[in-house]
């Protein structure tokens, strides 16, 4: 897609030459790269036309100036390259970031908010708030379009370069015709879901919703010190909890003090009715607005909604000494759509997140995700990843390979008849069948690749994420990766960019060096 609109092209202040520093050099070699592999696919165009028809949808019949000034155009600007930038970084956090941009005329040069009089960086909480500022659907269409411009197969002479280069500026378009798949578990931002550690969640939560409540001026009776008390009762039966394993009685020990979390729970869960109720029956009784008052009564109404579920399942684990299902399990209050995922590796038998699919070209280049809500076999995410990764390309994919928990005869048979020319390289789960496909020297070069899709889950989660994902709730995570998987496109777009500049450059070198 071609956005209708343009933005004013603007004079950037020239980057000053910084020499004897090989780390830097390279550094902002890749972020320049990234800026031209921007420009001439159109993108920054394409996301600020979205970004206006967003808003225009979000305000029909009414006339928005910010809308109609070229103001609204540079702030979508900004927060599209602010937001690519931000795994690029050493740090994600918003005040790390907050305080590069204010600091890095390289980054303020990249994020088009450099200036000759003074430098206005957006602040933490703008920057978190540009993380919302696009659709998912925007992203992928922008993750998609970044895919087809770099296998664009069309070359022209580039007088720059050079050279014969496509769109992008690759002498060598991306085959993407190949994809290597693999899964893992992207781990939810919880504690480790202790039965009865969800019971304090409980308390810990309301009681500061309660705290908050009165604060504002409406108030409800509540022995000794209100919330204060009850937060210190629930921390020393934490304790004692804790400490309980020690004892020799220790299991009559934890279902007594059970008993006493539970008992508190109820106390708590009433005292927290009254004050939710208060709040909502007298909205103009504090000094809270509508809006604030509105996220103080979803967060009280989702802990009690979930709490009957966490006093059974406590009951269950502790008192009753039963096993609860995986599918019936509270893993997190906050969390809801984490899943018990049984990966059966050292050091990570069970981990508790959601499960993440990615595909990935012989370059490296990620061709298709997709961060599940509910738990599949690798063998049922197989044949709709292909088809997937056809769309997200325009091509058809004619090399698959992956691990034996993507092997199915019955989906590999079905996608052999919608593509015949499709290379099936899925390790098969027999393993005289898979002793057999390693004869097939391609196959077995295949499988060694396979490696490299191992090493690319782990810079996705180690380094483009910082090990962890603080973003809340499955439909935020989905968007931290769509930004994700777009900054690691481009910066290993611009790696090859820079990779084939060398190797011209030598190229010439050695035919002057010949003439």
């Amino acid at each position: 897609m071609q956005s209708q609109f343009s933005i004013q092209p603007e004079f950037r202040p020239a980057l000053v030459p910084v020499v004897s520093c090989a780390n830097y050099a390279r550094y902002r070699e890749e972020l320049e790269t990234i800026d031209d592999i921007l420009v001439r696919s159109g993108l920054d165009d394409i996301m600020v036309g979205l970004a206006l028809e967003k808003r225009r949808r979000s305000i029909p019949g009414k006339k928005d100036r910010l809308c109609d000034s070229n103001r609204f155009l540079r702030h979508s600007l900004v927060a599209w390259r602010v937001r690519l930038l931000v795994p690029l970084l050493d740090s994600s956090a918003v005040r790390d970031v907050e305080k590069s941009l204010a600091d890095s005329s390289l980054h303020q040069w990249f994020c088009h908010i450099s200036s000759f009089d003074r430098i206005t960086p957006p602040s933490k909480s703008t920057i978190d708030r540009y993380k919302n500022w696009y659709d998912a659907e925007q992203l992928q269409e922008a993750f998609e379009i970044l895919l087809q411009k770099a296998a664009a197969a069309e070359l022209h002479y580039d007088v720059v370069m050079e050279d014969a280069v496509n769109i992008l500026g690759f002498e060598m378009p991306s085959d993407l015709s190949e994809v290597w798949f693999d899964t893992t578990c992207l781990k939810s931002n919880i504690h480790f879901p202790v039965d009865w550690v969800l019971l304090t969640d409980v308390v810990r939560t309301l009681m500061k919703a309660v705290a908050l409540i009165r604060k504002h001026g409406l108030r409800n009776r509540m022995p000794g010190k209100g919330p204060e008390d009850f937060l210190r009762r629930i921390n020393r039966l934490s304790i004692d909890m804790s400490n309980s394993r020690r004892r020799k009685d220790g299991k009559k020990k934890r279902k007594k003090i059970l008993r006493q979390i539970k008992g508190l729970t109820k106390i708590v869960e009433k005292h927290a009715r009254k004050h939710r109720d208060l709040l909502e029956g007298n909205p103009d009784g504090s000094d809270l607005s509508r809006a604030q008052a509105a996220v103080i009564l979803s967060r009280i109404d989702g802990v009690l909604e979930k709490l009957p579920q966490a006093i059974k399942q406590a009951h269950e684990r502790i008192i009753g000494e039963r096993r609860v299902a995986a599918a019936d399990k509270l893993l997190s209050l906050y969390e809801p759509e984490t899943r018990v995922i049984v990966r059966g590796k050292s050091g990570a038998e069970v981990e508790f997140g959601n499960k993440l699919l990615l595909g990935e070209n012989r370059e490296g280049l990620i061709t298709h995700w997709e961060l599940g809500g509910e738990v599949r076999n690798d063998d049922k995410l197989l044949a709709e990843a292909i088809r997937q990764t056809s769309r997200n390309t325009g091509a058809p994919v004619l090399l698959v390979c992956g691990d034996r928990g993507f092997s199915n005869r019955k989906t590999q048979s079905e996608l052999s008849e919608e593509e015949p020319a499709r290379k099936d390289h899925i390790a098969a789960k027999s393993v005289a069948e898979f002793e057999t496909q390693l004869g097939d020297d391609e196959f077995r070069a295949s499988q060694r690749r396979r490696a490299q899709t191992e090493g690319r889950i782990g810079i996705v989660k180690n380094v483009f994420m910082s090990g962890r994902s603080l973003s809340k709730g499955l439909d935020s995570r989905r968007r931290e990766l769509s930004w994700i998987m777009l900054s690691h496109n481009l910066l290993v777009l611009a790696r090859k960019r820079i990779a084939e500049r060398e190797t011209r450059a030598e190229r010439r070198e050695a035919l002057d060096k010949a003439g």
